[in-house]
């Protein structure tokens, strides 16, 4: 038995309807927060040339050291105002994070190695082509279009 577009409504309706408008608010507010406080860190960015410093051979996250900073004024202010500081510092800190993940992850998933010795006449069927991980072809613009593409990415499928 199939469900009605208008029993989806009414749920969505009623899920809707039972937000706190307070609540609804005060996240507002708080994404504001962090919308300044990203802006603040951009402008930080574009006068620093960038947000990872090297101080001692090791590279330091300014956002990150701000997010600290942040952290630390907003306990020690406390009330409202000491709110809004571990705000931005919760803002300022997944900024941080964001990055220093991204670079992590992305040197953690580079191939290592060269794969131009698996064209010409390979034993993987691909003759020629540039190869990727695992002996994958590496299509250029336009992967998963066309028959050529897709009968690169057919072979290769039967290879993994």
């Amino acid at each position: 038995m199939s469900t009605s577009l208008t029993a989806y409504y009414g749920r969505m309706k009623h899920g809707l309807g039972t937000i706190n408008p307070e609540e609804a608010v005060q996240l507002g507010e708080e994404w504001m927060i962090a919308a300044a406080t990203g802006a603040g860190l951009g402008l930080m960015s574009a006068a620093l040339g960038g947000l990872d410093k090297k101080v001692f051979g090791v590279n330091l996250p300014v956002d990150g050291l701000v997010s600290v900073g942040l952290g630390l004024v907003g306990l020690q202010v406390g009330g409202e105002s000491g709110q809004l500081l571990k705000i931005a510092s919760i803002a300022a800190g997944g900024s941080a994070a964001v990055r220093t993940f991204e670079t992590f992850f992305k040197s953690g998933l580079k191939v290592k190695g060269d794969f131009e010795d698996l064209g010409g006449s390979s034993s993987m069927g691909f003759g020629g082509h540039q190869m990727g991980y695992g002996g994958v072809p590496l299509v250029g613009p336009g992967v998963g279009f066309g028959a050529a593409a897709q009968d690169q990415l057919v072979e290769a499928s039967k290879y993994l």
